[in-house]
């Protein structure tokens, strides 16, 4: 009985020390605004301020990611994932392009495999936000530092692949492919992120 009162004493500390611990991670202050959700907004959940309903729009944003995602070092595999995957929520209903949702969404899910595969379980997880506002919608888990380099090279494939699927999805007209061109380059220019 005395055995097991203090092994659950043990968890119990272990679990509030936790919570106790504070998130520090990146934290570079948050000035209002968000890419991420606003409860209420439309029937996908998001924002109306964050809805993403043009091409444009969406080359746009993937440039932007750079700003959030820059400076959160070993969450930025996991970071990169979730501005995609949060912008493809945003973009949910942005009418035709299909294909093109779909290949961001499978590597938003990619890279969050990969940063989940390899996290630092001694590491917390976190939530990580820009001066210029944005900030992550879920919290982010850190790659292990031994690992690091490696997974930014298994990353920055992913990204070269979506974007390769991206041009040979862009055949179907020459506005369109004008278009993607932009959405490829704008995914490929955050590789820069992943060469550090």
């Amino acid at each position: 009985m005395t055995k097991l009162l203090k092994s659950t004493l043990g968890y119990v500390g272990v679990f509030l020390l936790t919570l106790a611990l504070p998130v520090t991670a990146q934290q570079t202050g948050e000035t209002g605004g968000s890419y991420g959700s606003d409860p209420g907004g439309s029937p996908t959940g998001r924002s109306p301020a964050t809805q993403v309903t043009s091409v444009p729009q969406l080359a746009t944003r993937l440039s932007k990611m750079k700003s959030l995602c820059a400076t959160s070092g070993g969450y930025v595999v996991d970071c990169l994932a979730e501005r995609i995957e949060t912008l493809g929520l945003d973009a949910a209903n942005m009418s035709g392009h299909t294909e093109l949702k779909q290949i961001l969404q499978d590597t938003a899910e990619e890279l969050r495999l990969l940063a989940r595969a390899n996290s630092d379980k001694t590491a917390p997880r976190a939530r990580i936000s820009s001066n210029d506002g944005q900030r992550s919608a879920r919290p982010l888990v850190a790659v292990t530092p031994n690992r690091r380099a490696s997974v930014q090279r298994q990353a920055i494939t992913i990204l070269q692949e979506a974007e390769t699927k991206l041009l040979r999805s862009s055949t179907q007209s020459a506005a369109r492919a004008s278009q993607y061109q932009q959405v490829a380059a704008a995914l490929g220019s955050n590789k820069v992120l992943l060469r550090s």
